[in-house]
């Protein structure tokens, strides 16, 4: 599906792929059925691209017995990936793959091409492509973080993003100080607070990364630990860990350490405000581990 952010690689390789369609020359006929585009997904995991299994189901289902690739780089950036799918899994689904540029395949014009010591040997320099890719990324949202830019597609709440930096965003932050007022000089802890906003009638904004209407004491939590909100940037305060007794179940653990950078937005709290309530927090988780 064409969107009106995607890469101007998205839009060369369609251009391409659409090329070489209209130009087959062994007597078939063939018929786009859908588009299946992942703008912006490194690949590492086949499960954290959507398109990628939309066109998986898709083929299951009976709706595609073609795919057709700019090359095999766009396509798995995993070794192990890349041999099942191409050694097995399109052949048991019946399904002609094509791969255009770089490594050309075509399973239906030569199947022994398939399992052909290229393949193997491109995927081998695709994963470490994506490697090499993954660290320059890294490094790249480093530097970011450094300088005190926002990264991410969402603002935190009380803030708006505009042209990729955080403004205040006035229909929110009203909620945002008053957290902070409420938890630093009343007696109430997070549920109280939470409570508070309920029962007073104030609404939450729908964002497109939140969809419950109410405050939670989760919600005023996050409000209350992100530096973000006394002008700074904050890097690595969660991290994916694997889940201990298991063998590939993740889950995401707040860190106690992480560096703390000067934002280049405007604070919406003092840092000494924030900074009373991180004490009370202290004391608090204290008192409810005793």
């Amino acid at each position: 599906a064409r969107s009106y952010d995607e890469s101007e690689s998205i839009s060369n390789q369609r251009a391409i792929i659409e090329e070489h369609i209209t130009g087959f020359q062994d007597g078939d006929e063939y018929i786009i059925v859908d588009e299946y585009v992942d703008d912006g997904i490194s690949g590492t995991t086949d499960d954290e691209r959507e398109d990628f299994q939309r066109m998986l189901s898709d083929i299951k289902h009976g709706r595609i017995n073609c795919v057709i690739v700019k090359d095999l780089a766009r396509s798995f950036r995993n070794y192990s990936d890349q041999g099942y799918y191409l050694d097995d899994w399109f052949p048991r689904h019946n399904v002609r793959f094509i791969s255009l540029y770089h490594q050309p395949v075509d399973s239906y014009l030569d199947p022994k091409n398939m399992r052909n010591i290229a393949v193997p040997i491109q995927g081998v320099l695709n994963e470490n492509h994506c490697a090499e890719t993954s660290d320059k990324v890294r490094e790249v949202f480093d530097m970011k973080r450094r300088n005190g830019e926002h990264i991410g597609s969402f603002a935190p709440y009380g803030y708006k993003l505009v042209d990729g930096k955080l403004e205040i965003a006035e229909d929110e932050v009203e909620v945002v100080r008053l957290i902070y007022d409420r938890y630093i000089h009343t007696n109430d802890g997070i549920n109280g607070v939470a409570k508070y906003l309920n029962d007073h009638g104030y609404k939450k904004k729908i964002r497109q990364n939140g969809t419950i209407p109410g405050f939670s004491s989760n919600f005023v939590k996050d409000i209350l630990d992100n530096p973000v909100y006394m002008g700074k940037i904050a890097y690595g305060r969660r991290r994916t860990e694997k889940k201990q007794g298991t063998r590939n179940e993740m889950h995401v653990v707040e860190q106690s350490e992480f560096p703390v950078y000067e934002g280049q937005h405007e604070a919406i709290i003092s840092e000494e405000d924030w900074y009373l309530a991180q004490e009370k927090r202290k004391i608090n988780s204290f008192k409810r581990e005793k």
